[in-house]
């Protein structure tokens, strides 16, 4: 993903598709996939970190940051419970 075409992005639209990595990440959770959920969560991490980087949620960094945490338990599978309340808690 680049930094620019993200940055155009309104926060809206930048939680829409992490949200549609998590929803790929539970798809493949369920089917018992770990490298395409792996990879799902990768791609989320990296538009977390790109939306830390973007101005505009500047008075959201704690909520971001939280929100990076709980993707890299499941990323480390320190978590292993149903990874759709990530979806659901956005």
């Amino acid at each position: 993903m680049e930094r620019e075409y993200w940055k155009k992005l309104t926060k809206r639209e930048q939680l829409l598709a992490i949200a549609a990595e998590f929803t790929r990440a539970k798809v493949w959770q369920d089917n018992k996939d770990k490298e395409k959920f792996i990879m799902a969560l990768e791609r989320a991490l990296e538009m977390i970190d790109l939306s830390l980087e973007d101005t505009k949620w500047r008075d959201r960094l704690l909520a971001l940051l939280r929100l990076r945490d709980e993707v890299a338990g499941f990323y480390a599978f320190k978590r292993t419970d149903d990874i759709s309340l990530l979806y659901n808690a956005l």
